[in-house]
This record gives structure tokens, C-alpha cells and sequence, in this order.
């Protein structure tokens, strides 16, 4: 009996929760005697809506650097420029554009250990693409 009251109340839940309008789905309801509301978002938008987001802590740890400037104008768009080619080229980790004044670098990764983070760093180095990749110690993001 308590196990059939419980799966039906799970049930219920479940439809329930499936049947909630996402905010923008509310805002662009078309009610009589009030005004209209059009909202134009990209469609990713609307697949990310109720998801929850990752969270994370931080702890000390590494990361590679891929690119590392100085010089304010360039220094930006090479970053951004890296970064991007670290998404494309390699999906396994995350990137990180970095300003700590007066250096903006590129980082890929969140490494516990400094031997996980060289074995990253070996590998990168094999493709020849980049002139200097180091690993640095620092703060890195951990899902918990």
C-alpha cells in the first residue's frame, strides 16, 4: 500500500514537473486585454532553460598554458585566438582566457596533479603547433 501511494505520488510529480512552461514560454502566452510580449532568442537558449548548473569548487591545482602575452593590443585576440583553437581541436577540457595584469594567457584544463598535467602538456607538444606550453600551479575548478 505505502509503496503504491509513493509511486503514484512519483508519478504525479514527474507529469507535473513536465507540464511546467519554461519563462519565456509564460511571458509569451497571449492573454486577453493585456499587451503581447515576442521574445527572439537563439533556439540553444531554449534547450539549456532548467537545467541546472555544474557547480564547483576550488583547490590548488594545474593547468597547461598554451599561450601566454603581454602586449595589450595583441595579447586578447591571440588568447581568444588559442582558446578557440583548443575547443575545436581538443573538446576533453575546459578553456581559460586569463588576465593577471599585465599577462593574459590561455589554460586548458583542470589538473589535480602535476604528472596528469604534463601528460596533457606531451601530448599537445607532439602536434607542433605551439611555440611555448608550460604548466602553471593554480587555483582550478572541481565539480563537487
Amino acid at each position: 500500500m505505502k509503496r503504491g501511494i509513493i509511486l503514484l505520488s512519483i508519478i504525479f510529480c514527474a507529469l507535473y514537473a513536465g507540464a511546467q512552461n519554461t519563462i519565456v514560454q509564460e511571458l509569451q502566452r497571449d492573454e486577453p486585454g493585456k499587451g503581447t510580449v515576442r521574445i527572439h532568442q537563439p533556439a540553444q537558449l531554449d534547450s539549456l532553460m532548467g537545467k541546472v548548473a555544474v557547480k564547483t569548487t576550488q583547490v590548488e591545482g594545474y593547468r597547461v598554458m598554451v599561450y601566454s602575452g603581454n602586449n595589450s593590443r595583441t595579447a586578447r585576440e591571440e588568447a581568444n585566438k588559442w582558446a578557440q583553437y583548443m575547443r575545436e581541436n581538443f573538446p576533453g577540457a575546459e578553456v581559460y582566457v586569463v588576465f593577471e595584469s599585465p599577462i593574459r594567457s590561455c589554460q586548458y584544463g583542470d589538473y589535480r596533479t602535476r604528472e596528469e598535467a604534463e601528460a596533457v602538456m606531451y601530448k599537445l607538444k607532439a602536434t607542433r603547433k605551439f611555440k611555448e606550453i608550460s604548466v602553471r600551479k593554480t587555483l582550478i575548478n572541481l565539480p563537487y
